[in-house]
């Protein structure tokens, strides 16, 4: 663990393992793991379980006892979900186990449901208390009528759908129960800490004023309501960490007592008795991730079809029932791969402490030799001190992971090399029949009409050969299937861990105790590149170093150096989309993301791009369960339309993409009031709420800096300068600028007109226009100067969400002439600091009238000067902060779109 905030949970938890330790004489004591499970939590509290008829784990009863015997257990129970039929079957082979069981029991005027750990009952009462589950308030006056011990077991961890349970149901339970398990071997050191500091407050005047606000009798539902007992457990599923947490059990004379009692009967009277204390150690995800990755290992091995019709039947939303779905063809399509299938099952036995023969290497592949390895190796941990076996199970899963990732990437590489990049008159039809089958085995077999859509994807050395997934997929089955179960598990994890969160800070808040601090991490993969999203988000990083922000911003990059408030991420693998071909598509390690976010305990993320980024954004958002933003810097809609000519099919797919996208974040921010109207409207579905405007700002550099006209672009100082500034592209629309300078020509011949920057269209325009003057890139501390003595930039662009170099060259004092689309028009007051021109010949005559009138210039350049004001970054990122909620003060956002 890392950070200030971690620290300080490990630091507080080793405190109270070292005092717990230290409770009862070490030849008094019992270790007991109070909450452990075995094949009989056969159905399972997750839905997705239930859904696909699997167990919450297959482990044998008898197996569970080696294993907690080995971790150093000298008293036993077996803690099933509403049943103890383990700890009778156990008891009826000779076993001294004690009877117990984690019941899921109803807060009737709370609507949650919790789980209640009980001991020591017959199983008559066992059938009693399953009725009673529906109440808890007769639930626990059955149970104390029956001298039965109740445990309230992890107490933050709740079942109230979609929202979060009242403070008053705490204060009302801290009645009902005198036993709450305050270390639980699954849940992160946060949480366990919350609850023992919760329960020291629990003083005699605060119970008293709980009963009297609850008109509850402080008695009723427990002898001594002022002492409160602690337990702990592992709450181990796999048996993995099994009785590396529990409780120690204080027993006087033990020895002796043994000699004539059973140790479970001694238990029972300690945990009756309280004469606890506390045993384990401090871990977050590691031990939950290790036992998903098990879980989906053993349901990999074990899962049968669960049937189109109980899918469809059973309770749960239209989303659960296709992940059920998803995962039913996943583990099923899993279990045809035998070297996959071979690869899970060593890796389940390895988890065990059972390695695989040494001649079981001779089989494997060469590629694979190495994760062989690694995965044998795992064996080699059961041999390590408790403590010490999460972190490194951890370790060698990522090198796994690793290696399975880099696999796919190189044979990946080498298989799209070998196709042909996609034609321009392909991409409306790729995007349009783009699709998966809702029979996913037709994408596997050898024979199918899918294959007949994409025959213009065909193999570089036999064009009448159509595309056929299984063959390319050949090779990347292992590793894919391989690395998706490490990642899926280590998702589900921290999913089950971290869905908590919300609870846990409205806790925090309302105790006073541990708050989480806020930090958010802004992703992007898009930095260093020479385009409009990456100068804008150097502005926001030197705006956060400035102002000390809780912020860091994440880039997925090669070349980037790391630095304050910025991380840096190596690419996994770089790839050019044929259709935007300037700005490469880079892939990060997810792990690695989803490492940064735990270590460096960030609580929110932003996002600046929509690709493989955003994808991980919302994969890390639903894994932490923490909000996450989306800032849009980019009109896909219009992109698609304008530059990529996409048939009107094609753009209604790519506009529900989006909408599925965004409608995923919980705020999105926008650059310019027709896109937050298109957000909000019925096409997009996007709460109003939801959608900010927000904006940009210029760096301190862009001021009047005029210069001669003839050192910077070799012409008098009378001559009329138009500047173009930006990417030289067609989408930038640089291609209209001869048609709009042989217009102005006419009328004012001798203008000059210079184009700074680079692009696609550069040589083709260096023919069309030999007069003109073109710059090349030009670094943003030599722009000023440019912007400063030009007359007038034009920008004939089709599709900006915002315009950064119009508000440069206002900041520099120099008018912009652009049509009036998007961010143009939210900036430029026409006709005073601008023009806003519906087509290019009036774009041409504005440009004609205004360079043709020299005593209009100096009151549009006090104007832009005026305008660029406007825009300044503390009031734009006070509006952004306070919109992230990582900002105290209120500040109200100025409308921007009006003069």
């Amino acid at each position: 663990m890392s950070g200030t905030f971690h620290q300080q949970l490990k630091t507080e938890m080793d405190k109270i393992f070292k005092f717990e330790g230290k409770k009862y004489p070490q030849d008094e004591i019992l270790r007991l793991d109070m909450h452990c499970h075995d094949k009989n939590s056969d159905q399972p509290d997750e839905l997705i379980g239930r859904i696909l008829n699997i167990p919450e784990t297959w482990l044998p009863s008898k197996s569970l006892i080696k294993i907690l015997k080995r971790n150093g257990s000298t008293a036993f129970t077996v803690t099933n979900h509403n049943n103890a039929r383990s700890c009778y079957c156990l008891q009826d082979a000779g076993y001294d186990v004690l009877t117990g069981a984690e019941f899921t029991v109803t807060v009737p005027d709370f609507n949650s449901r919790i789980h209640v750990l009980a001991y020591g009952f017959t199983p008559e009462e066992e059938t009693v208390l399953n009725r009673k589950r529906s109440n808890l308030y007769k639930f626990q006056e059955y149970a104390l009528s029956r001298d039965i011990p109740t445990v309230w077991a992890h107490p933050l961890f709740h079942y109230k759908k979609n929202s979060i349970p009242d403070m008053g149901l705490f204060e009302k339970l801290s009645l009902v129960f005198q036993r709450f398990e305050t270390v639980n071997g699954q849940r992160d050191t946060w949480q366990n800490l919350l609850v023992n500091q919760w329960l020291d407050t629990l003083t005699p005047e605060i119970i008293d004023q709980f009963a009297k606000k609850h008109k509850m009798p402080v008695n009723a539902f427990q002898e001594d309501p002022y002492t409160k007992i602690r337990t702990a457990g592992s709450d181990s599923h796999m048996g993995l960490f099994a009785g590396q947490t529990g409780t120690i059990l204080h027993i006087p004379g033990l020895q002796k007592r043994l000699e004539t009692e059973t140790a479970s009967k001694l238990a029972l009277e300690a945990i009756r008795e309280g004469r606890t204390a506390l045993f384990g150690s401090t871990h977050d995800s590691e031990k939950m991730t290790v036992a998903f990755i098990d879980y989906f290992c053993q349901i990999g091995l074990n899962l049968e079809d669960p049937g189109l019709l109980r899918i469809l039947f059973h309770k749960g939303e239209t989303k659960d029932k296709l992940l059920a779905m998803f995962m039913t063809n996943g583990f099923l399509e899993l279990q045809r791969h035998r070297l996959t299938t071979g690869f899970i099952k060593t890796f389940h036995k390895c988890f065990l402490g059972a390695p695989p023969r040494s001649l079981a290497k001779l089989i494997v592949p060469k590629d694979y030799s190495p994760v062989f390895d690694l995965a044998t190796s795992l064996a080699d941990v059961k041999k390590m001190a408790h403590a010490e076996q999460p972190l490194l199970y951890k370790e060698k899963i990522e090198n796994i992971y690793s290696h399975l990732t880099d696999l796919v990437i190189k044979r990946l590489e080498k298989k799209l090399k070998d196709l042909p990049q996609i034609k321009d008159e392909d991409i409306s039809k790729t995007i349009v029949e783009l699709d998966i089958p809702s029979q996913l085995r037709l994408l596997f077999e050898k024979d199918n009409s899918l294959r007949s859509r994409f025959t213009f994807l065909r193999k570089k050395s036999d064009k009448s050969d159509p595309f056929k997934l299984d063959r390319f997929l050949d090779g990347l089955s292992f590793p894919m299937l391989a690395s998706t179960v490490i990642t899926a598990a280590t998702f589900a994890s921290a999913r089950v861990l971290y869905n908590t969160r919300p609870l846990l800070n409205a806790f925090a808040e309302a105790t006073g105790k541990t708050p989480h601090p806020k930090r958010m991490l802004w992703l992007t993969d898009t930095f260093e590149d020479r385009n409009g999203i990456a100068i804008v988000l150097k502005s926001i990083l030197e705006e956060i170093r400035h102002r000390n922000l809780p912020i860091d911003i994440l880039t997925c990059s090669s070349t980037v150096k790391p630095g304050k408030n910025l991380i840096v991420v190596p690419p996994k693998a770089e790839f050019v989309l044929p259709f935007y071909q300037h700005q490469p598509l880079r892939i990060p390690d997810i792990l690695q993301l989803h490492q940064i976010v735990k270590d460096n305990e960030y609580d929110r993320l932003m996002c600046s791009t929509e690709g493989f980024m955003g994808a991980a954004t919302l994969f890390l958002k639903n894994a932490y369960s923490i909000p996450a933003f989306f800032y849009v810097h980019t009109d896909w809609t219009t992109f698609g339309q304008k530059v990529l000519n996409l048939s009107s099919s094609a753009q209604s797919r790519v506009r529900r993409l989006l909408r599925a996208v965004y409608q995923q974040f919980d705020k999105i921010f926008v650059l310019n009031s027709d896109q937050q109207k298109w957000l909000v409207s019925k096409a997009m579905g996007i709460p109003d709420n939801n959608v900010h405007l927000t904006a940009h700002w210029t760096d301190k550099e862009y001021k009047p800096q005029r210069k001669s006209k003839k050192q910077l672009f070799g012409v008098s100082e009378d001559t009329p300068v138009m500047l173009f500034t930006g990417r030289i592209s067609h989408e930038k629309g640089a291609t209209e600028l001869p048609a709009i300078y042989k217009r102005i020509n006419k009328f004012i011949p001798g203008v000059k007109l210079v184009l700074a920057g680079t692009g696609p269209e550069e040589e083709k325009l260096k023919k069309m226009l030999p007069n003109a003057l073109f710059l090349g890139w030009v670094d943003h501390t030599e722009l000023p100067k440019i912007y400063s003595s030009a007359d007038l930039m034009i920008l004939p662009s089709i599709f900006d969400t915002f315009g950064c170099v119009i508000l440069e060259a206002l900041s520099c004092g120099t008018p912009v002439i652009s049509y009036s689309n998007k961010g143009p028009k939210d900036i430029i007051i026409h006709e005073k600091c601008g023009f806003l021109a519906s087509n290019r010949n009036k774009m041409a005559d504005y440009a004609a009238s205004y360079l043709s009138s020299p005593k209009k210039w100096a009151s549009f350049r006090a104007a832009a000067l005026k305008r660029a004001a406007d825009y300044n970054p503390t009031d734009i990122f006070d509006s952004l902060l306070e919109d992230v909620g990582l900002s105290e003060q209120k500040f109200k956002a100025k409308n921007r779109t009006t003069a």
